[in-house]
């Protein structure tokens, strides 16, 4: 297809899509049939991965995307949209979840983590909603249970999904008479390679051992699909919880021992 020329296939747009819950929910909206580019940080293995779907007869491109500036954002959108003639579905999963107290976090990791979590999620809204506006399109942010269940050692990470659920709300109320929808996803634990880097830093290199209904990025992929299709378009402002029931019970089977004794599992608190 010529660049620039109206696709009739349906756009989206992920962010942090270079590998882990990003490349599955691309994964997940390019076998649904979506011209899907892969947005990352790292913008190389956004290349890569956007490429790898590409193999499998997918439509993509990779892009090197900070979420925390606004410039970025714009070239970003600037780019999928001459390319493709229009954007469909925005996607903000790029997110970094810190460990830290109110005491042992700084202003540089608070600045950090609200930088990527809420600020990134805002400003790709506002560069992508004329798009989005002229199809009637569809916002998905990753969020997270920890958005409402608290949990000691997550200051800034709870902090900017609870801030990141006000903001999904709000889109929601502001876009209700242009056809835009505007929801949260909130996983449980999920096993990624930066997970499991975190994991081992804070003393449990075993991760995901001993810990039953994880939430897979297959999972969030699918709905996130759902979010973006004609059956979900009366969804609207809401946090949809994927998480085995981790958000009203904070085990629900989440954790396990050998000698089957269910356990709150535990999370590290750094030392102020």
């Amino acid at each position: 297809m010529p660049i620039g020329q109206s696709s009739p296939f349906p756009t989206a747009l992920v962010t942090g899509a270079g590998r882990g819950i990003g490349l599955g929910i691309a994964t997940a909206l390019a076998k649904a049939g979506f011209q899907v580019a892969l947005s990352d940080i790292d913008g190389d293995s956004a290349v890569r991965s956007a490429s790898l779907l590409g193999d499998q007869g997918s439509t993509t491109l990779g892009i090197r995307l900070d979420v925390s500036d606004a410039d970025g954002w714009e070239q970003a959108v600037g780019e999928v949209t001459a390319r493709w003639g229009g954007l469909d579905v925005l996607v903000n999963n790029a997110g970094i979840s810190p460990r830290g107290t109110i005491e042992s976090t700084d202003e540089a990791l608070w600045d950090r983590t609200l930088a990527i979590n809420l600020k990134g999620p805002w400003l790709g809204i506002k560069a992508a909603l004329p798009w989005l506006q002229r199809r009637r399109g569809t916002i998905v942010n990753i969020g997270s249970t920890r958005a409402t269940r608290p949990m000691p050692g997550l200051f800034s990470y709870v902090t900017s999904k609870a801030g990141l659920l006000g903001l999904t709300r709000q889109v929601a109320v502001e876009t209700l008479g242009q056809g835009v929808t505007c929801n949260m996803v909130a996983p449980g634990w999920v096993d990624t390679p930066g997970e499991r880097l975190i994991q081992a830093e804070q003393g449990r290199p075993d991760f995901p051992q001993g810990v039953s209904n994880l939430t897979t990025s297959e999972d969030v992929g699918g709905a996130v699909v759902f979010l973006a299709s004609p059956a979900g378009r009366k969804v609207n402002g809401v946090i949809l919880y994927l998480d085995s029931g981790l958000h009203f019970a904070d085990d629900a089977g989440m954790v396990y021992l050998p000698d089957e004794k269910v356990v709150r599992y535990h999370q590290p608190t750094p030392n102020p």
